[in-house]
């Protein structure tokens, strides 16, 4: 095995290093022969074990497990694509067709260091994506038992830049409502207004999922097919019943709209912001504005949840984080303790106490 460090001395002055790989010079800081030999074996040495543990490894392997050997990044892909309902597949498809990731597709799994890493999430076209699917790709390949163990550690990995998401005003719901001519998607945004469902949700609802015998609706979210806590229902209110009774009255209330890709959908929703001078809103807005108007409005946090199919306390404080919420005076607060509370004879009697208690307790005291 070559030695990837050389010594040499300037104008006998201090020793230096030169790396082989790189071309660089650095000073070892002295001018004694000995110690400088000393120092060079000792950077030797530390680039040799590595790759002397690796050849090592290699060679158990390729009697045990020989696969390990000849496996790339792309087939980790392969198989995490697999995962996930269609559209969750065809989004990990393009994050990994990007070109952050086209040098990685093919690069062993045995060979990756922490620095092949970095270069996707340091390439100048990586943003959240690039950072998110990578992250999830290198603990899919843990958990499958590719990799023998995490080739960065959680500290290590840069942080992630979070793009703050914006709840849609009612102003320019408004405003995208009264410009939109086409009738099939005013009632469209008007739905995603009242029922805070996901874009492809309510572009998918029928009149399977509409009782109006009990005036419930029933929203399945099509992101969680196949887990719990996906289903949730909702009391059909006056302003639904309203928009229910100008949809088609059987089979799917959206059927043009439920034929587009959900691009299509949220390329003519950013187009039509654009047109209201409306910047930094999707149709995703709209689960954002409904998770905030309900807590504005008082609605129990486990309520809301069950709507929006959320299961964690964390992700729906995401939601509704952005909700202002007036609080109520002190006033009104000590006016409701004060109708609760009796007062005759110098005495005080709270009116809540059944009278039923307060005959047990004398006829214990007498009793007595």
């Amino acid at each position: 095995m070559q030695e990837r460090y050389r010594m040499f001395r300037r104008d006998g002055g201090n020793y230096y290093i030169r790396d082989k790989v790189t071309g660089r010079s650095e000073s070892l800081e002295t001018a004694d022969r000995i110690t400088a030999k000393q120092l060079l074996a000792a950077r030797n040495q530390s680039v040799a074990q590595p790759q002397l543990n690796r050849s090592m490894a290699r060679a158990y392997l390729s009697a045990t497990s020989p696969e390990l050997l000849t496996r790339t990044w792309a087939d980790v892909m392969e198989h995490y694509i697999r995962s996930g309902v269609e559209s969750t597949r065809d989004r990990k498809n393009r994050a990994f067709r990007s070109r952050p990731f086209a040098a990685f597709r093919t690069l062993p799994l045995m060979d990756t260091e922490a620095i092949h890493l970095l270069s996707v999430l340091e390439h100048k076209q990586a943003g959240n994506s690039a950072h998110h699917y990578l992250r999830r790709l290198h603990n899919y390949a843990l958990h499958l038992g590719w990799l023998l163990a995490p080739i960065m550690a959680d500290a290590a990995w840069p942080e992630v830049r979070k793009k703050k998401m914006v709840a849609i005003t009612q102003d320019e719901h408004e405003r995208i409502i009264d410009r939109e001519q086409n009738p099939e998607r005013k009632l469209y945004f008007e739905m995603l207004w009242e029922t805070g469902g996901s874009q492809s949700d309510i572009a998918h609802l029928s009149w399977n999922e509409i009782d109006l015998e009990h005036q419930t609706i029933r929203f399945f979210r099509r992101k969680l097919a196949g887990k719990d806590g996906g289903d949730s229902l909702l009391r059909i209110g006056p302003r639904i019943k309203t928009l229910l009774d100008q949809l088609p009255q059987q089979g799917y209330l959206f059927p043009t709209i439920r034929l587009q890709p959900s691009k299509n959908r949220s390329g003519y929703f950013r187009k039509a912001c654009l047109a209201c001078e409306i910047k930094g809103k999707s149709l995703h807005s709209y689960r954002y504005a409904w998770a905030q108007r309900a807590r504005a409005a008082g609605m129990p946090e486990r309520e809301a949840m069950n709507h929006l199919g959320h299961q964690s306390r964390a992700i729906h404080a995401a939601y509704a984080g952005g909700a202002q919420v007036a609080v109520l005076p002190l006033e009104f607060y000590e006016a409701q303790k004060l109708k609760n509370v009796v007062q005759f004879s110098g005495e005080i009697k709270v009116s809540s106490i059944p009278e039923t208690m307060t005959q047990d307790c004398t006829r214990k005291k007498s009793l007595a």
